[in-house]
């Protein structure tokens, strides 16, 4: 899907601010001309233009700059002002630079990767090692979104020091801007520890999948008296030092409340419409993944229709010597 489809809230490919942000909105290039032409009037005599090449391959133009990243403080400033954002999974350079370009402003490596990846029945199994690779494609396959990493089920649990520890290898090896930490008011402490090391954390609180077995499986939390607890895990997060926090499977009014009262910006995924912003596994998202889906889940495409039509008529055309034509192949 083109760029130009989407409009950006956030981030501009050039103007800058006088404090080195960026000026919202699409900055224009004037026509102003080499040797001082004026904006939309005729270039002076041996200007370049656009129809006359410059000369030895000197560029017509300045370049644009490059997008700039969105920066944590973006998707706070978002909230006060009342604009919305997207984020999506990916784990592959491909998903990556595709999202971005379709307007996505945050992509999480998630430890969803254990299920969508590796191949596993839960997210429990996956581990720092294997995240690291993916979380290095996405950053390096992107230039304007915010990557967050997952701290997989066993990289923080024990002490600060290790959440820390497995905090810098993200950030160090992978390239990524943010981790993401499941817990609430139990891991202040470790979310203070890691921003006081210099890395933003976006929490995670409501259902979390790497306790589902304390849990008792997959169910909603923080209905009736377990409100007050959610809230208070919520607040207990955010004076911590999180960014931004992730509510999963909460009821609506109640993540509606926690929204109105944190300053830092809200993320649902099955938390109703009143957060500031959305998340989805891309393959539920896409419609890859077959079989039931979670009720917060909507399927935006049939990709799996589309690939298994696409395979099947490959295998059709290879077994039937349709493919390879005269055309791809070489004398």
């Amino acid at each position: 899907m083109p760029e130009a489809a989407h409009s950006n809230q956030f981030t501009s490919s050039s103007a800058t601010d006088g404090a080195g942000g960026v000026t919202p909105g699409n900055a224009t290039g004037g026509n102003a001309t080499a040797g001082g032409g004026t904006a939309g009037g005729s270039a002076p005599t041996g200007a370049a233009s656009a129809e006359q090449p410059a000369p030895y391959g000197g560029p017509v133009s300045a370049p644009a700059a490059p997008p700039r990243r969105i920066r944590t403080l973006d998707l706070i400033k978002a909230k006060a002002e009342g604009r919305r954002w997207a984020m999506l999974t990916s784990y592959d350079q491909y998903t990556a630079a595709l999202f971005e370009q379709a307007g996505v402003e945050a992509l999480l490596i998630g430890d969803s990767a254990a299920n969508n990846v590796y191949g596993h029945a839960t997210t429990l199994p996956v581990t720092v090692d294997e995240l690291i690779p993916l979380a290095r494609a996405v950053a390096s396959a992107t230039s304007r979104a915010l990557i967050v990493a997952d701290l997989p089920f066993g990289s923080y649990e024990v002490s600060d020091e290790q959440a820390v520890a497995a905090a810098v290898r993200f950030m160090k090896e992978a390239g990524v801007h943010a981790v993401k930490l499941e817990g609430g008011a139990r891991m202040a402490s470790r979310i203070k520890a890691i921003t006081t090391a210099g890395i933003p954390v976006m929490a995670h609180i409501g259902f979390t999948p790497q306790a589902e077995h304390n849990l008792g499986g997959y169910k909603v939390q923080g209905r009736g008296d377990a409100g007050g607890a959610l809230l208070d895990d919520a607040r207990a997060v955010a004076e911590a030092g999180a960014f931004s926090v992730v509510m999963e499977m909460v009821p609506s009014g109640l993540a509606g409340q926690v929204t109105a009262e944190l300053t830092i910006p809200t993320v649902g995924i099955g938390a109703g419409a009143d957060c500031d912003a959305q998340v989805l596994v891309w393959q539920d998202m896409a419609g890859l993944r077959t079989g039931r889906a979670p009720r917060f889940v909507k399927r935006y495409a049939d990709l799996h229709s589309v690939l298994t039509e696409a395979v099947g008529t490959y295998v059709d055309e290879v077994k039937s010597g349709v493919f390879p034509e005269p055309e791809r192949s070489f004398d």
